[in-house]
């Protein structure tokens, strides 16, 4: 019962997300916005898992998740300039921004399910 929040927390976020197209605000091409966010979801919720099972602090967990998602979108950002100035010929910068995003999805995923993570004490 105490992992709802575990699972609830990032899928909410995610509903949230697609609701309101953040992701193709903040730069994800429109094709694929909102795709990225449900690849991003179980991968990120299988990171926390992950986590939780090396018993891993959730605040270091979830900082650190935090820290890769910020890299993760500079990364996707920096990739669309490129594929933009390459006039879309370039594939890798391409390929950099939808993985970009994707990384960026599932790390924010995984820092809300580490939030939503039981403690020990509540197991």
């Amino acid at each position: 019962m105490h992992w709802i929040a575990f699972l609830a927390l990032p899928l909410i976020a995610a509903l949230a997300a697609q609701y309101t197209s953040v992701t193709q605000t903040l730069g994800a091409h429109p094709f694929w916005a909102d795709k990225v966010i449900w690849i991003g979801l179980p991968l990120g919720i299988a990171l926390a898992w992950f986590s939780a099972f090396l018993r891993l602090g959730q605040v270091a967990t979830t900082v650190l998740c935090l820290l890769l998602a910020g890299t993760s979108f500079m990364l996707a950002h920096a990739a669309k300039e490129a594929f933009a100035a390459s006039y879309a010929e370039s594939a890798f910068a391409g390929r950099f921004w939808y993985f970009g995003w994707i990384a960026t999805c599932a790390f924010v995923a995984s820092a809300l399910a580490t939030i939503g993570r039981p403690t020990p004490r509540e197991h």
